[in-house]
């Protein structure tokens, strides 16, 4: 599952907040300072950007990246070396875990396949499932392995019956995430019933909350992450025009929920449910910095979201370098989506207004004796070699001149609750937000999430002249 892109537990969503603000005409009242994360999370919150950059192997050094080219060929070659009839019990997830590393993907759904076959044994023979300690890890290869294989009908399985077997700790969710967004699109329904059976686990989770083992080997997570996989529900819901199953979800969510809540897990979960609150409304107005398309054109005053199909925006930060390596596609990804009448921008979000382009100098007219007396300089003067410390590094703004791209501010990402990146957002016909997930690196191939996910908006909501 860690080598799948598309984590979806930072997915979250919710409902609107209100605020009511009271004033009294005599006396102020001292205002409650808001709540604050604990160091801890406030820690892991601040490290996030380093650990979206380094999860990008295009971000690895050339040293780092043929270490691991090295590494995943002696694992291949080991796991070639045996097969999983070798093995029994433990030193099965052992190997499933070498051959993963070798990418042997057949391999390992065969090892994981041994190890939960000797767990649900007939008759006398048969064990509780705290006998294979290795059972969370079995299931974790197993559906990773199925996904690599686009054997999503194995994934299915395995992933409903560990939802049965084992407690429901970060390795379940990631192998239910996994498995729901692999085929969200293409198996809506199957995706739906996955998760509705999920959600069977994850409401007493919340009404109960779990108390952390140190001894135990796969630790509870804590609310708020409950509470994202459990709003991810209602969002398939939403997505599948299915609005009063969202809102039946929610209110039993909101239902499950303890009264009192740390600022560790009220916090994220805010977040979740103000984003959530973005489905189904209009998208908010955004104005731009800049269009790198037309730099030099007058500033927008805001971006379109209303168009005759559908309207799809890439948006992430300047200092995400995978997204922003991704510009080579935003070309090929407006004029494709175009003939379908669905516009396309990245937004590229950062702290201030990129410069203004300068004027391009006018070349002076050459002249005959000009045009000899350059051509004796550069034949006979010796070449001067580049002062690197006087060239300037290129700015974000830079590497994607010339894209379809909206340089705005980094409120657009609070606006959106994102934080997770690059992350796609959907629009309709008219403006409003069908659909807001983190995204792989390939979102644009054709082909790809972000066109079928625009597919999907254009058939359930289309524009009138459509119909």
């Amino acid at each position: 599952m860690r080598y799948l892109e598309n984590r979806v537990r930072q997915l979250t969503f919710l409902l609107p907040l209100f605020a009511c603000s009271f004033s009294f005409a005599q006396t102020p009242t001292a205002q409650t300072p808001p709540p604050q994360l604990s160091p801890e999370a406030a820690y892991e919150q601040a490290t996030r950007p380093l650990e979206i950059t380094r999860r990008s192997i295009e971000n690895w050094s050339e040293s780092e990246t043929a270490a691991l080219g090295v590494a995943v060929q002696q694992a291949k070659d080991q796991c070639a070396a045996r097969t999983p009839d070798q093995y029994t019990g433990e030193d099965l997830i052992a190997y499933a875990r070498l051959c993963s590393l070798g990418k042997q993907w057949s391999t390992v759904q065969k090892a994981a396949t041994l190890y939960l076959n000797v767990t649900h044994p007939t008759g006398s023979e048969a064990k509780p499932a705290s006998a294979f300690p290795g059972l969370p890890q079995a299931y974790a290869y197993m559906i990773e392995a199925s996904l690599r294989l686009n054997d999503s009908a194995a994934a299915l399985v395995a992933a409903r019956e560990m939802l049965r077997a084992v407690p429901y700790s970060d390795l379940t969710s990631h192998a239910t995430n996994e498995t729901a967004l692999y085929i969200q699109l293409t198996q809506t329904a199957d995706a739906l019933s996955l998760l509705i059976q999920r959600e069977a686990v994850l409401l007493p989770l919340l009404r109960t909350p779990a108390t952390p083992d140190p001894a135990a080997q796969q630790q509870p997570l804590p609310i708020h992450s409950v509470y994202a996989d459990a709003i991810a529900l209602a969002a398939l819901q939403q997505f599948a025009n299915q609005p009063k199953a969202a809102e039946s979800t929610i209110a039993e969510l909101e239902a499950a929920l303890p009264s009192t809540l740390a600022p560790d897990d009220s916090i994220p979960i805010a977040e979740s449910r103000r984003q959530y609150a973005l489905l189904g409304t209009p998208a908010a107005s955004i104005t731009p910095f800049a269009y790198l398309l037309h730099p030099s054109a007058a500033p927008y005053r805001h971006i379109e979201t209303k168009s005759s199909g559908a309207t799809a925006l890439l948006l992430f930060p300047d200092w995400c370098a995978q997204c922003i390596r991704m510009g080579s596609q935003f070309m090929p990804a407006f004029f494709r989506m175009g003939q379908s009448d669905v516009r396309f921008y990245a937004l590229l979000a950062q702290a201030a207004p990129p410069p203004a382009p300068a004027p391009a100098p006018e070349k002076p007219k050459a002249t005959a004796s000009s045009k000899a007396a350059h051509f004796v300089a550069s034949s006979t003067a010796p070449s001067i070699p580049t002062d690197q410390s006087q060239i300037q590094p290129k700015t974000p703004a830079d590497l994607l001149l010339d894209t379809p791209t909206f340089v705005v501010s980094n409120d657009v990402l609070t606006q959106f609750a994102v934080t997770d990146f690059p992350f796609l957002i959907v629009a309709d016909h008219e403006g409003i937000i069908r659909f807001l997930q983190p995204a792989p690196e390939n979102v644009l191939a054709p082909g790809g999430l972000a066109d079928q996910v625009i597919k999907r908006v254009l058939d359930q909501w289309p524009a009138p002249s459509a119909k």
